[in-house]
């Protein structure tokens, strides 16, 4: 397990390294643990798993060399699979994933934009996320807007829930 974790670290740096040959800015996002529903809409490298859920990868730059990866294996263009201990993995380019589910767990790095709407569980855990260096923060029970990299301290999207 180890040596697969060191190998997809290994991969992500080498993709990112050839991704940011453009001297754009980056930034990263980190989400542990994660309850409820998570968009993401980005440029880079994204690494990710769902313990039990859905989702949906759209790779917005068809036209390049990198395509999505679902527990290991190349795939499509557009993904959408439900399921249990679902590993993904973004080697670069641009993307679109929306993960509903409990216990997500996201490392993007690049540039982009996510909406996250946690949804606590028995104890009021709903999960943290992180934008760069900052301190981990607890994922809100509203809609929230965050940009990486940070620009500005995230506000609140509106008070409604992020269902379908």
């Amino acid at each position: 397990m180890r040596l697969a974790a060191l190998a997809l670290a290994a991969l992500a740096l080498s993709a990112s390294t050839a991704v940011g040959g453009r001297n754009a800015p980056t930034g990263s996002l980190s989400l542990e643990d994660g309850r409820g529903i998570v968009k993401i809409v980005g440029r880079g490298v994204l690494v990710g798993r769902i313990d039990r859920g859905s989702l949906e990868i759209q790779d917005l730059s068809p036209a390049d060399q990198w395509s999505p990866r679902v527990n290991g294996v190349p795939r499509g263009k557009v993904v959408g699979l439900r399921g249990q201990n679902v590993l993904f993995f973004v080697p670069g380019g641009r993307y679109r994933i929306v993960a509903r589910g409990e216990g997500i767990s996201i490392s993007a790095r690049g540039a982009g934009q996510a909406v996250i709407d946690g949804e606590p569980d028995a104890t009021g855990a709903a999960g943290t996320f992180a934008i760069g260096d900052d301190a981990p923060q607890p994922l809100p029970q509203t809609r929230l807007r965050l940009v990486f990299p940070a620009s500005d301290v995230p506000a609140p999207v509106d008070s409604g829930k992020l269902r379908p």
